[in-house]
């Protein structure tokens, strides 16, 4: 009805329009009236409903509790991370998740284990700042899981299977002879499941960590991997802090030492455009010698500024886009980012410089609450990292059973054999 009513206005101006009536702009939030940010937060809900009716797609909004006050002066940020399960049901495992393969079982663990710890952590206080920590997840996830996660006190975002059926027929549009198993009956299946698709080809679930920036109820959003902790908070505050105040930033974050931009940790600002743009890029697909939409090589000029091992090497000759991660969240990022923003005006600023991070990572096979971890080859390399988040990420009872008789028993297992080993590897 929106869109309707506007005929067959370019969506650039639609978006225009919407920002002239108040859509609400990051680091300005904080300094608006009640009626003013009402204002705002509906005409970002209009935008959202445009980009729903151009794109067929579904957007949705957090459910549970915020931490946030408007009529407080401290910016209000978000915590996100991305919990995403593509594949069908399994009849063999004891998972007590009804269903679930047992990696998937075992990813949820370190799910849980990272909500729990960052729950705990937001509910000490990062001075200077009001944090949530929302968890951004597709229609695998259990719907007990989600209920204990709001019971933590996090919110949950719900990412619809209808962006994942976008995503497919852009792939199918972009480079049909590449994906030639693809084809569009597959991208309509009932039941949306990852065994019809090899991998190497796309990743539907990573996708996803761009829908953090549809979150308009905040000034920022802070993404970590599901394998990633914050472990230095003053750190972090220093990282939200840093960009607050520099309102012409977009993006901060690590440039890659395999890709221009690392997708694990960052900082950004919501915003309709770079929505839209996202949304855009899933629709007209990649490929791996034009990237998305077509934008062709990747030019020195196109990296001016952004440091970092895998930019450093590829600045002074043009490159294609087969660097790691192209075909889904660092291509996506890069392109909206860098390439696509630049061309269009929009973006004032992408930092890969300044993030003091803060954040541990359990990178490759070393997770916490992989079974067995300690016993694999080359875990000398994780072990000071692993015996030191042990005792902060193994909870007391929950009254879950998930938690309680399945995740909790392997991180006390991974805990007394990883102490087994000399901490200091």
């Amino acid at each position: 009805p929106f869109l309707a009513a506007f005929g067959m206005v370019p969506l650039g101006l639609l978006l225009t329009a919407a920002l002239a009536a108040g859509v609400w702009s990051g680091n300005e939030q904080r300094n608006l009236g009640e009626d003013e940010y009402e204002a705002s937060d509906l005409a970002f809900s209009m935008g959202l409903s445009t980009l729903e009716s151009m794109y067929n797609v579904s957007l949705h909004s957090p459910l549970g509790d915020t931490n946030c006050d408007p009529t407080r002066s401290e910016p209000c940020s978000a915590i996100v991370i991305l919990a995403g399960l593509l594949g069908g049901k399994s009849e063999d495992t004891n998972c007590p998740y009804d269903g679930l393969k047992p990696s998937q079982c075992n990813f949820m663990c370190g799910v849980m284990t990272n909500i729990m710890y960052h729950t705990k952590l937001l509910k000490q206080g990062i001075p200077g700042h009001q944090i949530d920590l929302v968890v951004m997840h597709d229609e695998n996830i259990p719907d007990d899981a989600l209920t204990f996660i709001r019971k933590q006190g996090a919110r949950t975002l719900k990412l619809d299977d209808s962006v994942k059926r976008q995503t497919c027929r852009g792939v199918i549009e972009s480079d049909p002879t590449h994906n030639k198993k693809l084809s569009a009956d597959v991208c309509e299946t009932p039941q949306f499941r990852g065994e019809l698709f090899r991998r190497r080809e796309i990743v539907f679930v990573q996708i996803f960590k761009l829908a953090a920036l549809t979150l308009h109820d905040y000034d920022m959003v802070t993404h970590v991997d599901v394998d990633q902790y914050v472990v230095q908070p003053a750190k972090l505050a220093e990282d939200l802090s840093y960009f607050h105040s520099n309102p012409k930033l977009t993006l901060l974050a690590h440039g890659g030492a395999k890709a221009p931009i690392n997708a694990g940790h960052w900082v950004a600002k919501p915003d309709i455009e770079l929505t839209r743009i996202w949304l855009e890029d899933l629709t007209a697909g990649y490929s791996a010698s034009q990237g998305y939409q077509n934008a062709g090589l990747i030019t020195p000029k196109m990296l001016e500024g952004i440091n970092g091992g895998w930019s450093n090497a590829n600045i002074n000759g043009s490159s294609s886009w087969e660097f790691v991660g192209a075909n889904r969240d660092q291509g996506l990022m890069f392109h909206m980012f860098v390439v696509k923003c630049a061309d269009l005006g929009i973006c004032d600023g992408v930092d890969t410089s300044h993030l003091v991070d803060g954040v541990v990572h359990f990178g490759g096979e070393g997770k916490p609450w992989k079974v067995g971890v300690c016993q694999d080859e080359g875990v000398e390399e994780s072990l000071h990292k692993l015996n030191a988040i042990f005792d902060k990420i193994i909870s007391p009872p929950t009254g879950d059973d998930f938690v309680d008789s399945y995740c909790t028993p392997i991180l006390k297992q991974n805990r007394a054999e990883c102490g087994m080993h000399p901490e200091e590897a």
